[in-house]
C-alpha cells in the first residue's frame, strides 16, 4: 500500500472522528447552539493536528504522552501556533470531548516546581480507543506523521528572570525560557528560505535507527526512564529541524534542533541509516576554540583541553566542558558551573585558572558571552554544509558542530565541512571521525540489503517496513 493511500486514510478517519466528536457534543447539549461553519472547519483542524500528535507520541511511547499547554496565551495567533489553532476549540471543544469519551487519558496534571520556579504542562496520552479508531499500521505512522508538529522553522526563545523563593524559604533567581515574537526582515526570511531547502530535502528521505523490534523498545524504555532524558523518546517523525535564537537581533544562538536523531545518546548514532543505508559521522575538532583564536589571526597548533590534568584524554571531556562554560558565562563567578570535575582533583578556581593560563592569546574571549555568538556563527557554517547538500538532493542530518551522511558519500561532506569553514576563517581546522558505535554488529557493508537480514526478519520487521 503506498503512502499517500495510508495519508488519505489517516485523514479520512480525522475527517470521521471530528464529525463524530461534533455529534456527541450535540447530543449531550454541551453547547447551546449548532456550530457555524467556520468554527466546524476550525473543530476539524484542530482534531487533527491533536490526533496526529497523539498518535506520534503513542508509537514513541504508549505510557509517556505528550505535553499540552492549558493556558489560554499558548494559542495565542501568532508564529508558534497553527492557523485556527484556538484555545476554546482545541482545549474547551476537542480536546474537552476527547476526554469524555475515554479517547484521551491524562497522563499527568499541571504541576509548579517551588525548586525551580517552573511549571510542568498537562501531559496526556492516547488511549486505545483512539489508537483503533484509526487502525493504522504503528510502523508506518512516523512515516505519515512527518510534520505533524510544525510551526514556524525560526524560533526565538528568550530567557527571562524573576525573583523568587524555593520551598526552602530561600530567595533565589527563577529563569524561564520563553517563546517571543518578532517582525520578519529580508535576513530572515532569507535564513527561512534556506531551512525550506534543507527540510524540503530532509522530507524526500527517510532516517532511522537500524535496531531489532526488541532493541528499539528497550532503547525508548531506558530514555523515558533516564534522568537525563526523561520523557524524551524516539519520535521518527521529527524528520525536520529547525532554527532556535536567543534574541529577536538574531545574532546569538541560531543552531538546528528538532531531529530525532539529536536525542539519543551518541553510541547510538552509528547505527543510524539514510534510505536504509549505513551512514558515517564527522564533526569539528576543537570548534569553538579554533573560532576564538581565528578572530585574534592566530592558529590553534594543539589540544586545547589538555591543561596538564591527568594522564592523556581522562579528563578531557571534564575540561571542555568547563572550557564551554566559561566562555558561555557573562561575568566572572566564584560558584562552579555545573560539571561534574570532582574527579579531577583539583578545585573549580584551580581548572579555571589553568585554563586561563593556557590559553593567554584569548583570555578576554572568556566570562564576557561570547558562547551564544560563537554558536550562532558555528550555526552559519552548519548552514553551508546542509545547504551544499540539499541542492543536491542528498539528506544529511546536523548534531550541532557534527553531521551524519550515508558512507558512501563521506569524503564529500569532509570536503564540504572544510569549505564551509574556511568561508568563515582562513585558518585549517580538523574534521574528524565522529562516529561512535556500540557493541552491536551490523556489517561494514554501505547499504543494509536483504541478504544480510532476511535470517532475522522479524527481530528487524519495524524497520524493515519503514525502510521497504
Amino acid at each position: 500500500m503506498g503512502m499517500h493511500v495510508i495519508r488519505e486514510q489517516l485523514e479520512k478517519r480525522i475527517h470521521d472522528l471530528a464529525e463524530h466528536l461534533i455529534q456527541l457534543e450535540q447530543d449531550a447539549k454541551l453547547i447551546k447552539q449548532k456550530r457555524s461553519a467556520n468554527s466546524v472547519a476550525k473543530f476539524h483542524l484542530s482534531t487533527g493536528w491533536l490526533c496526529k500528535k497523539l498518535l506520534a507520541s503513542y508509537v514513541a511511547s504508549p505510557e509517556t504522552g505528550m505535553r499540552i499547554s492549558k493556558d489560554k496565551n499558548s494559542y495565542i495567533k501568532g508564529r508558534y501556533v497553527p492557523e485556527g489553532v484556538t484555545y476554546d476549540i482545541t482545549i474547551d471543544g476537542v480536546l474537552l470531548l476527547m476526554e469524555i469519551n475515554d479517547f484521551v487519558r491524562e497522563v499527568r496534571s499541571f504541576r509548579f516546581s517551588h525548586a525551580t520556579g517552573k511549571g510542568d504542562q498537562t501531559r496526556i496520552a492516547a488511549t486505545r480507543k483512539l489508537v483503533d479508531w484509526f487502525a493504522a499500521d504503528p510502523a508506518l505512522l512516523p512515516k505519515v506523521l512527518v510534520d505533524c508538529e510544525d510551526t514556524d522553522s525560526l524560533v526565538v526563545r528568550v530567557t527571562t528572570k524573576r525573583k523568587g523563593t524555593n520551598k526552602k524559604g530561600k530567595e533565589v533567581t527563577f529563569k524561564t525560557k520563553k517563546l517571543t515574537k518578532y517582525t520578519d526582515d529580508a535576513n530572515t526570511k532569507q535564513m527561512r528560505d534556506n531551512l525550506d531547502i534543507i527540510n524540503g530535502c530532509l522530507r524526500r528521505h527517510w532516517s532511522d535507527l537500524h535496531l531489532s523490534d526488541d532493541e528499539w523498545v528497550k532503547l525508548q524504555r531506558s530514555l523515558v526512564g533516564d534522568k537525563k532524558y526523561d520523557y524524551a523518546p524516539i519520535r521518527l517523525h521529527r524528520q525536520t529541524i529547525r532554527r532556535i535564537f536567543n534574541s529577536t537581533s538574531f545574532d546569538t544562538g541560531g543552531r538546528f534542533y528538532g531531529g530525532w536523531w539529536q536525542n539519543i545518546p551518541s553510541a547510538y548514532r552509528g547505527l543510524i541509516t539514510i534510505d536504509g543505508k549505513r551512514t558515517a559521522e564527522f564533526d569539528y575538532g576543537r570548534l569553538h576554540p579554533t573560532m576564538l583564536y581565528a578572530k585574534k589571526g592566530l592558529t590553534l597548533s594543539e589540544d586545547a583541553y589538555d591543561i596538564g590534568v591527568g594522564k592523556g584524554d581522562e579528563h578531557r571531556e571534564v575540561i571542555k566542558q568547563l572550557f564551554n562554560a566559561m566562555v558561555q558565562m557573562k561575568e566572572p563567578q566564584d560558584s562552579p558551573p555545573k560539571v561534574k570535575f570532582s574527579q579531577t582533583g583539583k578545585t573549580w578556581k584551580q581548572l579555571r585558572d589553568l585554563i586561563l593560563e593556557k590559553h593567554e592569546p584569548i583570555r578576554n574571549k572568556f566570562f564576557c558571552g561570547e558562547g551564544n555568538k560563537l554558536q550562532y556563527e558555528d550555526s552559519q557554517i552548519a548552514e553551508l554544509v546542509m545547504l551544499h547538500f540539499a541542492k543536491q538532493d542528498i539528506a544529511i542530518l546536523p548534531v550541532h558542530d557534527s553531521f551524519v551522511i550515508q558512507r558512501s558519500l563521506q569524503s564529500w561532506l569532509v570536503d564540504a565541512m572544510s569549505k564551509a569553514f574556511s568561508q568563515h576563517y582562513d585558518v585549517p581546522i580538523d574534521i574528524r571521525d565522529g562516529a561512535k558505535f556500540l557493541a552491536i554488529d551490523i556489517g561494514m557493508s554501505d547499504e543494509v540489503v536483504v541478504e544480510e537480514i532476511v535470517s532475522h526478519m522479524a527481530e528487524f520487521d519495524g524497520w524493515w517496513r519503514r525502510n521497504d
